[in-house]
């Protein structure tokens, strides 16, 4: 019987091994990365929309984005992949020593960007490799961490214009934002953050557009669109309650036959 392989760890490099389909869930990008896929399939949810990446792929994670992570073994190889961690303390210290500054504003929205094929950046993962069979250095780490920049920004050099923008988020169209991420299971305070707003603005803005609290309105928005899932693209309880933001089957059965009166399932059963 496969198992889950514990992931390995170092400050600001991970190296992760799954045998099997692994969801990560809800995560809040709290910090910028660059990923590496050496084998399997990793699927990516994010403001929407549904994306799916491959081995050999280099992908870049924003900060201060919502997303959902799948990651499956693809024809019987186990997903595995590399990920530098790319943190604030690391950027500034970046920014000091190369005088990297950001001039204008990054204009793409996806919280996962994938990067254009470049030679030098997969080999780099590639040296990344043989370090996790053994104890790993700060100061290398550093150095290694440094060099993904440095070809990060030969890739793409746009991205010195998110890279070293240290502002907080700012104050946005809180509608728009909650329409688009509804289904992310993340708290309050996380959602005002992101929105640019104190937990007291956000609630006292949210009331005044959607007129009703934020824990009900989600609430409500959640099973409105398992409904339609269910009643329109006849997909089964077990595979949607996660996708739209419920911890577990259990509780989305129950609140599902508390708000329309009948069981998931019987939405599937109505239908011809």
């Amino acid at each position: 019987m496969k198992k889950e392989i514990p992931a390995v760890v170092y400050p600001g490099v991970v190296y992760s091994h799954y045998e099997t389909k692994k969801i990560i869930g809800e995560q809040f990008i709290g910090e910028y990365g660059v990923c590496y896929i050496i084998s399997g399939i990793l699927k990516v949810i994010d403001a929407g929309q549904s994306r799916t990446f491959n081995a050999g792929d280099v992908l870049f994670y924003r900060k201060n984005f919502l997303a959902k992570f799948v990651k499956m073994p693809a024809e019987d190889i186990d997903f595995k992949s590399i990920t530098v961690i790319l943190n604030q303390e690391a950027l500034l210290e970046f920014s000091t020593q190369y005088g990297y500054l950001n001039d204008a504003p990054y204009k793409a929205k996806e919280a996962v960007l994938k990067l254009p094929y470049n030679l030098l950046l997969e080999n780099y993962f590639k040296t990344l490799t043989p370090y996790f069979d053994a104890e790993l250095a700060e100061k290398l780490i550093i150095l290694k961490r440094q060099e993904a920049l440095l070809l990060l920004l030969q890739v793409n050099p746009d991205l010195k214009n998110m890279l070293f923008d240290f502002s907080q988020p700012g104050k946005i169209n809180l509608e728009a934002f909650m329409q688009q991420n509804f289904r992310f299971n993340v708290d309050l305070k996380r959602l005002a953050f992101l929105t640019g707003r104190s937990l007291a603005a956000f609630k006292r803005d949210f009331e005044k557009i959607f007129h009703v609290s934020p824990n009900r309105w989600l609430q409500q928005r959640r099973l409105q669109e398992a409904h339609y899932l269910l009643q329109e693209e006849n997909k089964r309880p077990s595979a949607i309650y996660h996708e739209i933001g419920f911890e577990s089957l259990s509780h989305f059965s129950y609140s599902f036959k508390k708000q329309y009166g009948v069981n998931p399932s019987d939405i599937l059963n109505i239908n011809p």
